[in-house]
C-alpha cells in the first residue's frame, strides 16, 4: 500500500509543475505582444485635423496696439519743483489743459532783476537823448553866430570895395576885410561839418544803446517765457499718456514731465513673426480689431529691425475709429497678402515652422494607429499651414504636440 501511495504523489507534482510553466509562457507571450505605454496615445489627449484643398485667402495675423501719430513731449523749461499736479495719465486733454505747475523762486528773482535792469537802461537812454539834444542845440547856436559874423563881413567887404576904389579906404584895410570874410566862410564850413558829424555820432550812439535795449528786452522776454513755462499745458488735444514725475519732485532743465498723445490721428502697430513678415509689402490692405469695431487700414511702414523674432508693421487707419480707441489700446490685426488658388492645407500643427520639412503622425484607415510621415510645409496662413508635399486631401494628421513620441514609427490610439 505504501508503494501505490508514493506513485500517485509523484504524478500530481509533475502535473502542477507543467501547468505553472505553461502559465508563465502564456503571460510572457501576452506581455510581449501587448502594446507598450510608450507607444500609445489616448484619443481624448490629441487633436486631429483633416487635410483640405480650396482657394485660401492668404492673410497674416498679429497682435499689437494703437499708437498716436502725433505726440507731444512736455519738458521742464528750467530747474524747478513740481508744485501741483492737476491731471493724471489716461485723462483726455485739450491744448489749454493745465497738467501741472512748477515753482522756481530763483527764476522769479531773475525776472525782477531783468525788469529793473531794463528800466534803468531806458532811463539812461532818455537822459542820453536829452543831453544829445542840448549839445546839438549848442552847436547850432554857435553855427548861427558864425553865419551872422560871415554876413557882417560880407557887407563890410561890399561897402569897402567902392570906397577902396575911390581911395577913401586903404587897400590894406580892404584886404584885411576880405581875409576876415574868408576866415568866417571857412569856419562856417567847418562848423557845418562838425554839426553833421555830431548828428551822425548821436544817431550811432542811440543805435548802440537801442541794440543793448533789445538785448535786455530779449533777456526779460526769455525769463518771462521761462516763468510762464512753469505752468505746463497739454498743447495738443488727446490723452495724457504718461506722467513720470511726482508731487514735490525736483526736475532739471529739459527733463521729461509728461507725454500727450493725440487720439484723433492714430495707427496700429502690429508684431509679426519674422518668417511671415517676409511676405508683407507696403500697400497691403489690413483689418484691425479694436474689440469695439473692425476698421480697415493699409501697411505704411515695415521696421527694418528684427526684435525678439518679430517685425513691427505700422498700419495706417483709413476708417473712423470707434469711441473706445485710444493710444496703447491692445488690438489684433489681419494683413491681406493675396489668395492661394486650390491650396492644400491643414490646421497649423504645434511646433511646425513655415517653409520646413517636419514629421507628423498620420492616422491609419482604421483610426486605431498613427504612422510617422515627413511633410514639406509652405506658408503659415492664419491658423492653417500650406502643404507642399507628403499629404493628400482628406488625410488626417495629429496636430497636437507629439514631440515626445518621435522615437516611435507607429503609435497606437486608444479610446
Amino acid at each position: 500500500m505504501d508503494i501505490k501511495k508514493n506513485t500517485q504523489v509523484k504524478k500530481v507534482s509533475w502535473v502542477k509543475r507543467f501547468a505553472f510553466v505553461m502559465c508563465v509562457l502564456v503571460f510572457i507571450a501576452w506581455q510581449f505582444n501587448s502594446p507598450s505605454s510608450d507607444n500609445k496615445l489616448t484619443r481624448s489627449d490629441i487633436r486631429v485635423a483633416s487635410v483640405q484643398q480650396s482657394d485660401l485667402p492668404f492673410t497674416i495675423s498679429g497682435f499689437g496696439k494703437l499708437i498716436s501719430k502725433h505726440k507731444r513731449l512736455l519738458t521742464a523749461p528750467t530747474i524747478a519743483t513740481v508744485e501741483e499736479i492737476r491731471v493724471l495719465p489716461g485723462a483726455e486733454v485739450t491744448p489749454d489743459t493745465v497738467i501741472m505747475t512748477l515753482s522756481n523762486p530763483d527764476l522769479l528773482l531773475q525776472v525782477n532783476n531783468a525788469e529793473m535792469e531794463l528800466v534803468r537802461h531806458n532811463a539812461s537812454l532818455r537822459e542820453l537823448k536829452v543831453n544829445q539834444k542840448s549839445e546839438y542845440l549848442l552847436y547850432q547856436a554857435n553855427l548861427v553866430n558864425i553865419e551872422s559874423d560871415l554876413a557882417a563881413a560880407k557887407l563890410k567887404v561890399e561897402a569897402e570895395s567902392r570906397l577902396a576904389a575911390s581911395g577913401i579906404v586903404s587897400a590894406i584895410d580892404f584886404k584885411r576885410s576880405k581875409l576876415t570874410e574868408e576866415q568866417f566862410g571857412k569856419q562856417l564850413k567847418i562848423e557845418q561839418q562838425r554839426l553833421a558829424h555830431l548828428k551822425t555820432a548821436h544817431q550811432e550812439k542811440i543805435a548802440v544803446q537801442g541794440q543793448f535795449t533789445k538785448q535786455l528786452e530779449a533777456n526779460l522776454a526769455l525769463k518771462l517765457s521761462l516763468q510762464a513755462g512753469l505752468v505746463i499745458h497739454a498743447d495738443i488735444e488727446g490723452v495724457l499718456q504718461s506722467l513720470p514725475v511726482t508731487l514735490g519732485q525736483s526736475v532739471a532743465s529739459g527733463e521729461q514731465l509728461a507725454l500727450v498723445a493725440s487720439n484723433k490721428t492714430m495707427m496700429a502697430q502690429l508684431q509679426i513673426p519674422q518668417e511671415a513678415a517676409q511676405e508683407i509689402v507696403i500697400g497691403h490692405q489690413a483689418e484691425i480689431n479694436t474689440r469695439g469695431a473692425l476698421v480697415r487700414g493699409i501697411v505704411n511702414r515695415i521696421d527694418p529691425v528684427i526684435t525678439n523674432g518679430s517685425v513691427i508693421i505700422d498700419i495706417d487707419i483709413t476708417q473712423a475709429l470707434p469711441a473706445n480707441a485710444r493710444p496703447e489700446l491692445k488690438v489684433e490685426g489681419i494683413i491681406e497678402i493675396g489668395m492661394l488658388s486650390n491650396a492644400l492645407y491643414v490646421k497649423h500643427p504645434v511646433g511646425v515652422k513655415a517653409n520646413s520639412s517636419q514629421t507628423l503622425f498620420t492616422l491609419a484607415d482604421n483610426k486605431q494607429s498613427a504612422i510617422q510621415r515627413t511633410i514639406k510645409f509652405g506658408r503659415i496662413i492664419g491658423n492653417n499651414i500650406e502643404l507642399l508635399s507628403g499629404a493628400s486631401m482628406g488625410e488626417q494628421f495629429i496636430v497636437s504636440d507629439t514631440s515626445a513620441y518621435l522615437q516611435n514609427q507607429t503609435m497606437m490610439i486608444t479610446d
